[in-house]
């Protein structure tokens, strides 16, 4: 059975009422342990509302979602979910509680009642695998914006947490602080085996994914590899969305007559193939 399953999803906010919106509509998928996916969708296609029920901050008007085979509509299972699934979001700000940056990551453990030797155990490893050791006894506003969402990082992995939801998480970052937030994302993904679901509108993001989601008004619009959705360059634009910024540039190349194929992604495989053009010449 898969890790993460979602099964006709519905989610209707102010339900009954004059503003009655509804956010999500029937969505079904599933989501393997170690998997790393990327859902894009423009503003009010219910990214984040979906964010919202891996981990049972919101549940479904109608529909289940199942994480490590749990209900969250079951109440007795919310806390083993949360333990399983951390959710790092938008605002590093709104997420840091302590005034010293390893009581902050010990925060979540102490909360549910682990015991103290393997807290600090806990606290150290995560702190060592985020790349935030040096700055254990800092005071969390000292930080950068990249810096702190690291630390919020290190505090679901403290949990031994086996999920991270990132609920755009880049976006109020600086270049830097996105870099260093997606090395880490990519480091925990791939030597930690943890199962990573991130959220974004930032398209060089989701290149780095197993498989992305896209979503559109409340319903899955395609879903495939990154080289699978990008190739429908055409039918993202129709529902808002771009190509990411070398597929874009390859584009532009390949209409001026420069012979490029049309799968490029990142700006390597750009660089790749232009230098080939140049060897050839």
């Amino acid at each position: 059975m898969s890790f993460i399953t979602i099964q006709n999803v519905s989610h209707i906010y102010h339900a009954g009422e004059e503003q009655e919106h509804r956010a999500l509509s029937e969505v079904s998928f599933s989501i393997e342990e170690g998997e790393f996916i990327a859902i894009l969708g423009t503003n009010g296609s219910g990214k984040s509302t979906l964010a919202r029920h891996i981990n049972g901050l919101l549940l479904p008007s109608s529909g289940h979602v199942l994480v490590d085979s749990m209900d969250t509509q079951e109440t007795e299972n919310i806390w083993n979910i949360r333990r399983e699934v951390g959710m790092v979001f938008q605002n590093p700000d709104n997420q840091i509680i302590a005034a010293v940056v390893e009581d902050d990551v010990a925060f979540g453990p102490e909360n549910i009642g682990m015991e103290p030797g393997r807290i600090r155990k806990n606290v150290h490893e995560a702190l060592e695998t985020v790349g935030m050791t040096h700055f254990r006894s800092f005071a969390p506003h000292l930080l950068s914006g990249g810096q702190k969402q690291r630390v919020a990082i290190a505090g679901a992995l403290a949990m031994q947490t086996k999920c991270l939801v990132l609920d755009e998480a880049t976006a109020m970052l600086d270049p830097r602080g996105r870099q260093e937030v997606m090395e880490t994302i990519l480091r925990l993904h791939r030597e930690n085996h943890i199962t990573i679901l991130l959220i974004t509108h930032f398209m060089e993001e989701a290149v780095e994914a197993d498989r992305i989601l896209v979503l559109d008004k409340g319903e899955i619009f395609a879903s495939g590899t990154p080289r699978d959705i990008f190739s429908r360059g055409k039918e993202l634009e129709e529902i808002g969305l771009e190509l990411p910024l070398a597929s874009r540039v390859a584009e532009k190349l390949i209409q001026q007559g420069i012979p490029l194929p049309n799968t490029i992604l990142t700006k390597e495989e750009l660089r790749a193939e232009l230098r080939q053009l140049q060897q050839a010449q």
